[in-house]
């Protein structure tokens, strides 16, 4: 795909791995529709890439009402939608067995229902069109899943399962669909988690991709129309060992990732993505 005057809305834009992404198009001269629930950072954002075209749409991806209108607003600003990126989403530390309900059901409320709003919405438009292109943001996390992150890793799975199907459902209307699988990435995304129990530290050995990297390798994705897309080697030596070795990585993880200290806490949710500065937190 032509990057340059394509259109191209990124959910979750107003940190770390969605602003990279917005930056990386904005420079290559797409249009760029930034949507999250911080309508603060958003401008910020829009500010510093000024005067590039640029707009902040504060949207929350649970409200199919608010979603709608991202897309309806990015249309009639731009006049298509061709670029989708799914990466709005929240984390969560927390056991299974007697974790709680709510957190995890939230989870999957964002991480997932969330990126189907936006692909339902989106694809009338592109199918329209004749063209598009489609990147949801899942993690290794989608291929392995650690201990105390299983609701997390769960709605990551869910996300490379939706793009496989949705490739297929969606290729004779000429919308490519990419998943891509980013690591351990240096984001605000690992203290913003929420932690019904302290998550360890990392340990000092690990690699950590930036968000730029991230950015980069959406921003080929799409270039070049790929189908899945790993950020390092170390990535991909991950999935291969747990493929092939699967109690070797069980015996590792059990070792880091140890849990600490019990939390009673649970997402805040705000009633409205256009309020200034809301966000989605957590309540201790």
């Amino acid at each position: 795909m032509q990057i340059r005057g394509c259109t191209t809305i990124i959910t979750g834009a107003s940190s770390g791995i969605g602003r990279s992404t917005a930056k990386a198009f904005a420079d290559a001269g797409a249009n760029v529709v930034v949507a999250s629930r911080n309508k603060s950072k958003l401008e910020d954002l829009v500010a510093e890439l000024a005067p590039l075209p640029v707009r902040a749409i504060p949207v929350d991806v649970t409200e199919r009402l608010s979603v709608e209108a991202l897309m309806r607003r990015a249309s009639e600003e731009f006049g298509s939608i061709d670029v989708l990126v799914n990466n709005a989403g929240v984390g969560l530390f927390a056991p299974i067995a007697d974790g709680n309900p709510d957190n995890a059901r939230y989870l999957f409320d964002v991480n997932v229902w969330g990126a189907v709003n936006c692909v339902q919405a989106a694809v009338p438009y592109m199918r329209d069109q004749g063209s598009g292109h489609i990147v949801n943001v899942s993690s290794i996390a989608g291929h392995i899943s650690p201990p105390y992150m299983g609701i997390y890793a769960a709605t990551k799975h869910a996300l490379a399962a939706i793009s496989d199907a949705l490739r297929n459902e969606v290729a004779e209307d000429r919308i490519g669909v990419t998943t891509i699988y980013p690591g351990l990435t240096q984001t605000s995304f690992t203290e913003n988690m929420l932690q019904e129990v302290d998550a360890p530290s990392i340990p000092p050995l690990a690699r950590w991709a930036s968000s730029d990297s991230v950015a980069r390798r959406i921003y080929q994705a799409v270039r070049w129309n790929l189908r899945d897309v790993y950020v390092s080697p170390e990535d991909i030596a991950a999935v291969i060992a747990d493929a092939f070795a699967p109690a070797i990585t069980d015996r590792v993880m059990r070792t880091f990732i140890q849990p600490g200290a019990r939390r009673e806490v649970t997402f805040k949710r705000k009633a409205s993505p256009l309020r200034e500065g809301s966000s989605e937190t957590a309540d201790s």
